[in-house]
């Protein structure tokens, strides 16, 4: 039974329903997150802007109000929960309920810009109690029960605007449905929703994502680590250690730190930007050149259990209940989206990737201007010079090891801060090389380029209709430093590193509908697409649709794909209208398909449907099969 026929079960979406629809106004968010936690109806009757404690006077505020001004914990709301909350405020609506209706009503709900800039995990909707399930992400996010929605029904018309990270998130949901809204200016995707039974979105428009990110990942790494240090200025006042040669306390670390993130915080608010005259050393530890996210960028995205954090699929899961299944997106329109990777070398000492106490990445390198940065090199010897950011986590890593923060509501369990890194920083260690591993963002989660519509592990699915259209990439290349790749960056090739690599549809892992559930064609299906002006100077690969992994059982028809009209019908293989891997089965392309990129040679357009791989042949360049008309 797929999703057009379960939709038939969701009456919470009903005129009777919305009749009696609670109102949300902005002063339901003056505390912080809404949280939904029973059945019914509920619409906007307001234009809402989510931010919470925004009393900020830049004028007269000190650093410190300003770097902790956004956090519920310091704040000591008993209305949300010290671990569901660790992150800050998560989502303006936190969806705890089954059978729950919402609708825009014609109006918008978003970020301000203040809460954006300081709360850089956020979905305008979170579809869940807390944004991971337990024992996932960098922190233990559930206290007592973690509780998804299911039966969930937005609709439009009306706006999901301003989001550092998603529009709409969750995991482990079941039906939802998601009709005629308009989302913009989120950062990382429109949707994303990880291990969902059922999901249709279907009529909505993205007519852009931000393109006004004025920092990087880094400065979350500075606004996480914060209070950590401050809970060892409060437990341990006198502690100091030797720093880039020279002594400093945990007073002098936690002041240098809060500046900088109280002089962003200023810049921001008043330019829009970070003033490098002023701050010229906030500039270079934060200063995004590119102005959209640094990290994973989507349309929407769909996934199996757990985040997307890894590389493509191969295998599908063999636990169906593992599986997202029964996923409709349907004639939706994306257009001017612009992403842009930025590749975080690790270091890694005694084979430990080096994160902070909130899973940050220690920089040491910037892949963007291609120096050392919190380090010196001369003559094959390298010198710790430290930064805002790296003195606190190397601080708060020492007093890790010593445990010295004592019991608290901070979790430290993803902290790895080795003891030879500590002694290299405080100058004993002089011989310390670093060692760095690549293909990673800010908290090394692999790099896969940007996906504008991304189906993983999932069984039955139908992507028709879709319009994409305008997209760039402004990702460079990679810096030719590494010889160690994350370990989860392919299957095939562990040093493919896919920072500008762009897909307007891409599935991995994927299969028919669960034959059981449904009749006649239970074929997977991508249809009636329209894919336009795909841009990346720097990509190795720009592909229209990508079938990627052990999949099986697609359907290709109806689809045409024009990446980039200058290009002519025959190109090199960056452009790729259709590409399969040799290791997908049963996937059958329709002669009614236009792929005007890609090898349009006799030979290898006459391939058979089901794609065998050559005998004694590799795959195609890129590691697939491009198609042409």
């Amino acid at each position: 039974m797929k999703l057009s026929l379960l939709a038939a079960a969701l009456l919470v979406g009903s005129a009777a329903a919305q009749n009696g629809a609670q109102c949300l106004y902005n002063h339901h968010f003056a505390d912080g997150t809404f949280i939904i936690d029973q059945p019914g109806s509920y619409k906007l009757c307001d234009d809402i802007v989510f931010c919470p404690h925004n009393d900020i006077n830049i004028e007269t505020a000190s650093d410190e109000d300003i770097a902790q001004a956004f956090d519920p914990i310091e704040q000591g709301n008993p209305k949300y929960n010290n671990n569901e909350y660790a992150l800050g405020f998560f989502a303006a609506i936190a969806v705890q309920a089954d059978d729950v209706s919402l609708s825009l009503n014609g109006y918008s709900i978003a970020q301000c810009r203040e809460h954006a800039l300081m709360q850089r995990f956020f979905a305008v909707i979170e579809l869940a109690s807390a944004p991971f399930t337990p024992g996932i992400g960098p922190h233990n996010f559930v206290s007592t029960t973690f509780t998804p929605a299911k039966n969930f029904k937005l609709t439009g018309p009306g706006t999901i605007g301003l989001s550092s990270h998603h529009g709409i998130h969750g995991n482990e949901n079941e039906n939802v449905q998601i009709t005629g809204v308009t989302f913009k200016d989120f950062e990382v995707g429109a949707v994303s929703l990880n291990n969902v039974k059922g999901l249709e979105i279907k009529n909505c428009d993205i007519p852009n994502n931000r393109q006004d990110v004025p920092i990087l990942g880094s400065f979350s790494a500075a606004l996480k680590i914060r209070p950590y240090l401050k809970r060892l200025l409060e437990t341990n006042p006198d502690y100091s250690m030797t720093l880039g040669g020279t002594v400093k306390t945990v007073t002098d670390v936690y002041a240098t730190l809060v500046s900088h993130i109280a002089n962003v915080y200023k810049d921001v608010m008043q330019y829009g930007f970070i003033d490098q005259d002023a701050h010229p050393d906030e500039y270079q530890l934060y200063n995004n050149p590119n102005q959209v996210i640094d990290g994973p960028c989507y349309v929407f995205l769909v996934h199996g259990k757990g985040p997307a954090v890894g590389g493509f699929g191969e295998m599908q899961a063999t636990d169906i209940s593992a599986l997202s299944n029964n996923v409709d997106i349907l004639n939706n329109n994306a257009q001017n989206i612009k992403c842009f990777t930025n590749e975080v070398l690790a270091t890694v000492v005694d084979g430990f990737v080096q994160n902070d106490a909130r899973g940050a990445i220690m920089q040491f390198y910037n892949a963007l201007d291609e120096v050392y940065i919190g380090m010196v090199e001369a003559a094959g010897q390298y010198t710790y010079t430290g930064n805002a950011n790296l003195d606190a986590q190397i601080m708060v890593g020492k007093a890790l090891s010593q445990t010295l923060l004592g019991d608290n509501v901070l979790q430290t369990s993803t902290n790895s801060v080795g003891l030879p890194l500590v002694d290299w920083a405080e100058g004993n260690n002089p011989s310390f090389t670093p060692n760095f591993r690549c293909n990673g963002d800010s908290m090394h989660h692999v790099v896969k380029g940007s996906i504008m519509i991304r189906v993983e592990d999932c069984q039955g699915f139908n992507i028709r209709g879709n319009t994409i259209d305008d997209v760039e990439i402004l990702s460079k290349g990679p810096v030719e430093l590494c010889a160690d790749f994350h370990k989860g960056a392919s299957f095939l090739d562990g040093s493919d590193r896919m920072l500008a690599d762009l897909r307007g549809i891409s599935v991995a892992a994927v299969s028919a509908y669960d034959d059981s559930l449904s009749t006649g064609n239970d074929a997977s299906s991508i249809s009636h697409n329209t894919i336009t002006n795909l841009h990346s100077q720097s990509a190795n690969l720009i592909a229209g649709v990508d079938i990627q992994g052990f999949s099986e059982g697609v359907d290709i028809e109806n689809n045409y794909v024009n990446l980039d009209a200058t290009v002519g019908v025959v190109s090199d293989d960056k452009w790729v209208g259709l590409r399969i891997r040799q290791s997908a089965s049963a996937i059958f392309v329709k002669k009614n398909n236009n792929f005007v990129q890609g090898e349009i040679q006799e030979d290898r357009r006459k391939l058979p449907e089901y794609h065998p791989r050559p005998a004694g042949e590799t795959e195609w360049p890129n590691n697939g099969c491009p198609y042409g008309h």
